[in-house]
């Protein structure tokens, strides 16, 4: 073990021994891998800070029964962030139908580029793009979300899921699988609705 895992292993300790320098030097020294999760993960209407903070919480809840070392600690902080976020989705996602007519002018031309089959699109239809998927994946559940942002979006690789997750990679593969038909369906609907509208009067 390294300096800075024994001093880590230490500061564990005394902070399972109720020591509450150790626990305040314990939350600093992984404040930045639980805010780097919940950074990324948090829906934007909540604070970070606020999700942090009940990481460490539910960390101080349960460190006497902890016994595994620091490393073993950041992983279950990643984990636990990772979770924290995905429950504050689960509250606030209602997961409305997408509908043509709840479009934005931008997400309109992005998806008549799409049903064109364009490449090149202009800076209206780049941002209507962003905007647009923003707006598709909300058809999705929390778990589906989060998965399809780190698997297609950020391109993460699986060990990373997994570890973050803490869910096997067949049960990410089934979710993620679900969750692009569920994509695909929207997508083919919006633009049956698009179709059944008609082109807007000049």
């Amino acid at each position: 073990m390294d300096d800075a895992n024994q001093a880590l292993a230490a500061l564990l300790s005394r902070a399972r021994a109720r020591d509450a320098a150790a626990a305040e030097a314990l939350v600093a020294a992984f404040y930045g891998a639980v805010m780097a999760v919940v950074e990324r993960r948090r829906p934007k209407s909540v604070d970070a800070e606020d999700i942090a903070q009940e990481v460490f919480l539910k960390m101080f809840e349960r460190l006497e029964e902890f016994r595994g070392g620091p490393r073993e600690l950041e992983a279950w902080l990643r984990r636990t962030a990772f979770r924290t976020c995905l429950d504050h989705h689960r509250r606030q996602r209602s997961r409305p139908e997408v509908r043509w007519t709840d479009l934005s002018e931008d997400e309109r031309a992005a998806l008549d580029a799409i049903g064109r089959g364009d490449t090149d699109y202009s800076p209206a239809e780049r941002a209507g793009g962003r905007e647009l998927v923003d707006l598709l994946l909300s058809s999705l559940s929390a778990k589906e979300r989060l998965l399809i942002e780190m698997i297609n979006l950020e391109n993460r690789d699986m060990a990373e899921v997994q570890q973050l997750t803490g869910w096997s990679e067949i049960n990410i593969r089934v979710r993620v699988y679900r969750a692009r038909r569920k994509l695909r369906r929207v997508l083919a609907e919006l633009m049956e609705d698009h179709e059944f509208s008609g082109p807007e009067p000049g």
